[in-house]
């Protein structure tokens, strides 16, 4: 099913942006809606990682880790590019007020994390020597890469409490985000 929807959504997504690409590039100029492309990206990983711990018994090994390596490529490639462009829009593009910091900030930045995390199952499905040690220590360099940025994103996220009201309800439920 997650694969399925995976897929739909995917697919919707691609057709968005080939009928509607002003509208698409819009919402990358959106300081709000340019922080969630960090979801799609944590779909890949999510759903690689279910293809590689429960597709081996219904799509047999050499299929699920093919399908979980290639999400995870996938996954990482477009969870990096989030993590860098997301926050250069933020720097150079973004009008943004010091009140405006909320949880949502580490949407884009967490993908790597995920890639980590995920990437660690790949391990030991990787070949002996240098790929294994290469794909080892890039889980590790993500890990570091998302430690530091969601360091300063929730100071940033603790300095705006403590300055500035809470702000409107609706915008609360993403203060949760950062215990994620």
């Amino acid at each position: 099913m997650p694969s399925t929807m995976l897929v739909a959504l995917s697919t919707a997504w691609t057709v968005h942006w080939i009928r509607h690409p002003a509208t698409a590039r819009g919402h990358a100029a959106n300081p709000v809606m340019a922080q969630f492309y960090g979801a799609p990206p944590m779909a890949l990983l999510t759903v690689g990682a279910g293809a590689l711990l429960l597709g081996r018994d219904l799509l047999g090994e050499p299929l699920a880790v093919a399908a979980g390596a290639t999400l995870w490529t996938l996954g990482t490639v477009a969870g990096l590019a989030s993590a860098v462009a997301v926050p250069y829009l933020m720097f150079t593009r973004h009008d943004l007020a010091p009140d405006s910091v909320l949880g949502g900030w580490l949407m884009p930045v967490v993908p790597p994390m995920v890639s980590a995390a995920t990437g660690a199952l790949l391990v030991p499905y990787a070949p002996e020597g240098q790929a294994r040690l290469t794909l080892l220590l890039a889980c590790y360099a993500m890990f570091g890469l998302t430690l530091l940025a969601s360091v300063i994103v929730t100071t940033l996220i603790w300095n705006r409490l403590t300055q500035h009201r809470l702000g409107p309800a609706a915008t609360v439920p993403k203060l949760w985000i950062v215990l994620g």
